[in-house]
């Protein structure tokens, strides 16, 4: 048999080999790279599953999008013009702090929104609880079983309900409420967005618009509160203050008037009485020693033997200047009647009395004089004396306003400090109780919410495009793990690395060539350059290599039915024949008869009957089906359970075939059907597995492989059979079938 080794060449070689290396893998070494333009194929092959898996996520999730209930939301914008900042600045000591400082602030705002306290007090001012389109509670929601049975839940009348269970039907509204409240700022701006979500939009508007409302009146109660709360503190605190101020006064006069204090300038006026009468003290020092000195000078002068006239006050005493003018009148007036008149005369004797008396006048005022000057001694020692004594008692008095100031001024200051915090109460009481009245919010409302048109979930679009991408993930997911599960054979590298068997070529499907007849057989004989034509001389090639020992009976087999190894069988026959070799294809499938339906033998003799009557003449059966190919059917099936192999009736039959053809085709049973076909194969010189292309199993083939005689283990090869060439050349663009498009061209050229 000419099956040359490079064909049917086993991994363990052809010496040696046993039937537990038949259909043994033949990995390449290197393994099996994933390339990308291996992923594309795959995907190609696989596009179907993919695109099938997409369309029903698709649905799915349209169906699931359709079953949501349709929620709505209504957003209502604030703007925030400020925070209650400034009442902080009346009522304590910090200093006002800026309006808004920045993110900090919005987050709390935002916060305050979304309280618990501020949902309470919408469900109360709007009287939720008794709203049948907002509470939940009073008309409880179907389950799902429920609805497929078409009830509905008893509703709940609320007069029915006791406080109790009203309060916490009402504190679980207050949490449900929050549930549907979102709230978040607007871009870098101070406004805030409130945002809230209902299955009906004139409620959803309504609660939206509640909160954008409670939230700017709130804080006018708030701050109202707060200025209430701030006059009640003042007032208390103002009495207070105004309480101490007058107890630290009354202190600090009192303690003034137990010190002789009269006013806070007191120990400045001593100082002052006490300079003054140093002063006067110097001044009267100097003045009684000057008057001493003008006395003792007097005496002295007096003493000295003196008239008196010389002394200096006398000298300086008008009167007595005056005395002496006239006594120098009058000696003027004596020397001139003396003169004239003699010592007896009486004008001379009155100038003389008129003289001694004006002498006895200058002398007693003289005395005079000098009486003045030792009294004005004694008045200027005793104005010294006095004023000695004045300034030591204003001294000693200083002494003790010294002492007394002390304490004086610790008082004054405490009472100043107590006047001074009252005054600044009684003015902040003052200005708030001003400001009672005109409280205003620190934010105020920009847009109010409408009713939406269009539902804010569920969102058809987005979730279609969730579930597409969705969809196609899984689909890819899918197509990969399909493709890895996947155990067909599509490429002659999938025969050889996935069997371990040679691969003999293909037999393309014949609608799938651009140029057919209406049956394959018709297309080989009335194109013979098509491409089925050419891969039948392929396979022909294959398995008819120059050689010593060329293969003259070759079985054609499957591992399973339905895998075209009938029609692989005819027209690898009818090829043979055209290429001059005397070529017999014998039918030996008793069940199918494929091969003889084929051709259209059913009457006359056939195998069964030859074989059962070995003497017969084995012409009787044969038929001419065309130039150089003969055809051995089966007619019949005979009886039940005969089998071509007994009483070797199959081997006898072939050995008389021998001697008159070149190429004996012996269409066998599937191998993992028929256990016959292992016999019949055992009689040929090589093996052709027919498998069917992306449909056979490999596991199939080699199971079905292993079943052969050991000795046909290097002469076994693989045929796939039935190949689309327009989904070939996509799933395997680098296998020689994807290149029978080209071959096409060139035959319809040539």
């Amino acid at each position: 048999m000419t099956l040359p080794a490079t064909q049917f060449e086993h991994p363990q070689g052809m010496a040696g080999t046993d039937r537990r290396d038949i259909g043994n893998p033949a990995l390449p070494a290197g393994g099996e790279r994933l390339s990308l333009a291996r992923v594309l194929h795959i995907l190609r092959r696989r596009k179907w599953t993919i695109v099938s898996t997409a369309i029903v996520l698709v649905m799915m999730g349209l169906l699931l999008t359709l079953m949501q209930p349709k929620i709505y939301m209504a957003d209502a914008t604030v703007r925030l013009t400020g925070s209650n900042r400034e009442l902080a600045a009346k009522v304590g000591d910090e200093m006002a702090e800026p309006d808004m400082k920045g993110d900090s602030d919005v987050a709390t705002e935002l916060e305050e929104v979304q309280s618990l306290e501020m949902a309470r007090r919408i469900v109360e001012k709007y009287k939720l609880v008794d709203d049948r389109r907002f509470n939940p509670y009073l008309n409880p929601p179907a389950s799902t079983l429920s609805r497929l049975l078409g009830r509905s839940p008893d509703t709940v009348d609320l007069k029915t309900l006791d406080p109790a269970a009203r309060a916490r039907m009402k504190e679980k509204l207050v949490r449900y409420l929050k549930s549907g409240l979102a709230t978040g700022r607007v871009g870098t701006s101070y406004s805030i967005a409130i945002l809230y979500r209902h299955h009906d939009p004139e409620v959803a508007a309504m609660i939206a618009n509640a909160y954008a409302t409670e939230y700017t009146q709130s804080q006018v109660k708030e701050k109202k509160a707060a200025t209430s709360e701030a006059i009640a503190f003042l007032s208390g605190k103002v009495e207070e203050l105004r309480s101490q101020a007058t107890a630290d006064y009354a202190a600090v006069q009192n303690y003034r008037i137990a010190n002789g204090l009269p006013s806070t300038s007191g120990a400045s006026l001593a100082e002052q009485d006490i300079s003054v009468y140093n002063q006067q003290a110097a001044t009267a020092r100097a003045e009684a020693a000057a008057d001493v000195a003008r006395l003792n000078t007097a005496r002295a002068q007096l003493k000295s033997g003196s008239a008196g006239d010389d002394v200096g006050e006398a000298l300086g005493s008008p009167v007595i200047s005056a005395l002496r003018s006239q006594r120098g009148q009058l000696v003027v007036k004596l020397a001139d009647l003396r003169t004239r008149y003699g010592e007896r005369h009486p004008d001379l004797l009155r100038a003389r009395q008129e003289l001694a008396d004006l002498d006895r006048q200058i002398q007693d005022e003289i005395d005079r004089v000098i009486s003045n000057l030792e009294a004005k001694s004694a008045v200027s020692s005793q104005r010294l004396a006095s004023l000695s004594g004045t300034l030591g008692s204003a001294k000693g008095q200083l002494l003790n306003n010294n002492r007394a100031m002390v304490a004086l001024d610790d008082l004054q200051k405490r009472a100043e400090a107590s006047q001074g915090l009252y005054e600044s109460y009684l003015a902040r009481y003052r200005e708030t109780s001003a400001s009672s009245g005109t409280e205003r919010p620190d934010a105020r409302i920009l847009t109010l919410a409408s009713p939406p048109n269009f539902p804010f979930s569920p969102n058809i679009l987005l979730n279609l495009m969730f579930a597409g991408v969705c969809g196609v993930s899984l689909g890819l997911a899918a197509a990969m793990i399909v493709e890895m599960q996947f155990r067909g054979l599509t490429t002659a590298a999938d025969v050889e690395a996935r069997t371990g068997l040679p691969y003999l070529g293909m037999v393309p499907e014949n609608g799938s060539a651009k140029h057919h007849r209406d049956t394959p057989a018709e297309t080989l004989v009335a194109m013979p350059n098509s491409v089925l034509a050419e891969s039948m001389r392929s396979i022909h090639a294959s398995i008819q290599m120059p050689g010593s020992d060329r293969a003259q009976v070759i079985a054609i087999t499957s591992s399973v039915p339905a895998e075209g190894k009938s029609v692989l069988s005819a027209l690898l026959g009818m090829i043979s024949a055209q290429m001059g070799s005397r070529t017999i294809v014998v039918d030996c499938d008793i069940f199918r008869r494929g091969l003889s339906h084929e051709f259209g033998a059913e009457d006359g003799d056939g195998l069964m009957e030859i074989a059962a009557t070995q003497t017969a003449d084995i012409d009787r059966a044969i038929r001419q089906v065309g130039d150089n190919l003969d055809l051995l059917p089966i007619i019949s099936r005979g009886r039940e359970g005969d089998r071509l192999t007994d009483r070797g009736a199959i081997q006898s039959i072939v050995a008389r075939l021998k001697e008159r053809y070149d190429l004996i085709l012996l269409d066998c049973p599937p191998l993992l059907a028929v256990a016959e076909a292992r016999e019949i194969a055992g009689l040929a010189d090589g093996v052709i597995v027919a498998a069917r292309w992306r449909k056979t199993p490999d596991d199939a083939v080699k199971t079905a492989a292993r079943l052969l005689p050991a000795k046909l283990a290097p002469f076994v090869g693989v045929v796939l059979t039935r190949v689309d060439l327009k989904k070939q050349s996509r799933y395997a663009p680098n296998d020689s079938a994807s290149y029978y498009a080209h071959y096409q061209k060139y035959a319809a050229v040539a």
